[in-house]
């Protein structure tokens, strides 16, 4: 019986390795992103080494539950990584989706508006038909 016990505390270990990784790899995305994403701006998008952690731990909880079936601990949290795991997903590839913005159509005339120059001076788009215009639009810092 106490190896038994000492088996069923083995695969909690497990559980708790497996919850420990899922959480590295969702809390390691948003620490590596604050503080490297200006030298490394691919880190955003790319979360391919921080899945690979969630998947080792989501792989680790099965583990747990096919070794001790019976044991509740493996079970919540494999419940709790799978949690984890979708919030993960909901908010690297649900919640930041821009809804598709309509505008003019490719090759049609932009509208009219008018905008001041450096010199304070009211500039109309329909003033330089004719001349060719460059048009810059800045989103600003994001």
């Amino acid at each position: 019986m106490p190896r038994e016990a000492s088996a069923r505390q083995g695969f909690r270990g497990l559980a708790v390795v497996s919850l420990l990784l899922v959480l590295a790899g969702v809390i390691g995305y948003f620490v590596v992103v604050f503080r490297f994403a200006a030298w490394l701006p691919s880190v955003r998008n790319d979360a391919v080494p921080n899945w690979i952690l969630v998947a080792l731990g989501l792989g680790l909880a099965i583990l747990a539950i096919r070794r001790a079936p019976t044991a509740r601990t493996p079970k919540v949290l494999l419940g709790v990584d799978v949690v984890l795991a979708v919030l993960f997903a909901a908010m690297l590839y649900v919640i930041p989706v821009v809804p598709a913005a309509t505008g003019p159509a490719l090759g049609a005339s932009a509208p009219d508006f008018a905008l001041l120059d450096q010199s304070g001076n009211t500039v109309r788009l329909s003033d330089l038909r004719g001349a060719p215009v460059l048009l810059v639009f800045y989103r600003g810092h994001w």
